[in-house]
């Protein structure tokens, strides 16, 4: 069984040290990712700790989701 979170416990995960989104109903634990993000850091940190599956998909493909974001997956939202 996977991980879950509720949206509020992924709210508190919004500093450059500890930082978590979620992207299509699954969290993202990116802390060590942010520093790697082509786009810089700065545009992560804006939206730590928030759902951010619109803007994700604005700018990027799905295939990043199985080519990078899997490794920093740790579970999913419950409602």
């Amino acid at each position: 069984m996977e991980n879950q979170f509720t949206s509020e416990e992924v709210s508190l995960h919004n500093t450059e040290n500890d930082i978590w989104i979620i992207i299509k109903q699954n969290v993202y634990d990116i802390t060590d990712f942010i520093n790697k993000h082509p786009g810089g850091k700065v545009i992560l940190l804006s939206f730590g700790g928030q759902d951010v599956t619109d803007y994700f998909e604005e700018l990027h493909k799905n295939e990043i989701l199985n080519e990078i974001a899997d490794q920093y997956k740790i579970g999913v939202i419950i409602s």
